[in-house]
């Protein structure tokens, strides 16, 4: 039997943001494997909380599409958190001829 427990998927994503349920984006760092999101963000009595190594689907500015994030690390004051999320490379292949996401704008204003 094991003692891991098992990683839970958070979606913040796209429409998925309300009164209660809601995150910011207080900083964001460039690193070799892709951006590191700074995020606080509120939880309501009840909900799943978030834990190290949880996936959580955000929307950073410019996106128009959820963005897939590990959590590096959480903490948690009364309903509030604030987390650091790695971002996760992107679940398929860049296609030939595909637009770039907009990431370029935020590392690059």
């Amino acid at each position: 039997m094991s003692t891991i427990p098992e990683t839970a998927t958070h979606d913040y994503g796209p429409g998925q943001r309300q009164r209660g349920v809601d995150y910011s984006i207080t900083s964001f760092d460039r690193t070799p494997d892709g951006v590191r999101f700074h995020v606080a963000g509120h939880i309501r009595a009840g909900d799943t909380t978030i834990r190290q190594g949880d996936e959580v689907t955000i929307t950073p500015p410019g996106y128009t599409r959820g963005c897939a994030c590990r959590v590096a690390k959480v903490r948690y004051y009364g309903n509030q958190w604030d987390a650091v999320l790695d971002m996760l490379p992107p679940a398929r292949p860049h296609e030939p001829g595909a637009r770039p996401m907009p990431l370029s704008r935020l590392l690059y204003p």
